[in-house]
């Protein structure tokens, strides 16, 4: 058994309360029921521990990586091409990755970035899929009176990836807790330096 992280034990304020519910029910189970459990992290190995007394010797650490695609992409034609996908214009820009939920922190971002919008020419792209209590995060942009400076761009397609990593002026990453955080690999993999958050397995990755 794989068990990528306990954010719906951590931060269960952060999921609709039907998901916290199955989760609380389902994985302690399958834990138990386990012959042997795979954790991306050390934080998720230890949490296992400390949350449900799951022998240590139950728990091997197996890290994510990423593949060869995720280099710093150079090629003006590449990076034009994905800008005009998107609709990026010229304009400088910030980068963050990952599903829109609570717990990826978006609405933090976006107050940050808020307060020094007006220092620097760079928009805010949130790029992933909609998860849940997501509309909060979008309104937050129009509380801070810079809906024209915030993009959610949605799903972003793989092979887009490493362009728009490569094109960004910063990755951030301020998530809650994660049990991994791939974005943070593939974005580093790309040459983009990044922000992240001091929480969880992110200081491991």
């Amino acid at each position: 058994l794989t068990v990528h992280d306990l954010s719906f034990v951590h931060f269960p304020e952060t999921f609709p309360a039907v998901l916290v519910d199955y989760l609380n029910q389902v994985v302690p189970w399958s834990v138990s029921r386990a012959t042997h459990v795979l954790a991306d992290s050390i934080s998720t190995k230890i949490d296992l521990q400390e949350q449900w007394a799951v022998p240590e010797d139950k728990i091997t650490v197996l890290y994510s990586g990423v593949g060869k695609e995720y280099q710093p992409v150079k090629d003006p034609d590449i990076l034009s091409r994905v800008r005009q996908h998107y609709d990026l214009g010229k304009d400088p820009y910030l980068l963050s990755v990952g599903t829109v939920q609570p717990r990826k922190n978006y609405q933090m971002l976006i107050r940050a970035f808020a307060e020094i919008a007006e220092q620097f020419p760079h928009k805010l792209y949130i790029a992933g899929g909609k998860g849940w209590m997501e509309q909060e995060m979008i309104a937050e942009a129009v509380r801070q009176g810079i809906v024209d400076r915030v993009r959610f761009l949605g799903f972003v397609a793989d092979e887009h990836l490493p362009a728009l990593y490569s094109g960004a002026s910063l990755f951030l990453f301020p998530s809650l807790y994660e049990g991994f955080g791939l974005p943070i690999l593939e974005a580093m993999a790309c040459g983009t330096p990044a922000i992240i958050s001091n929480s969880s397995s992110l200081p491991e990755v």
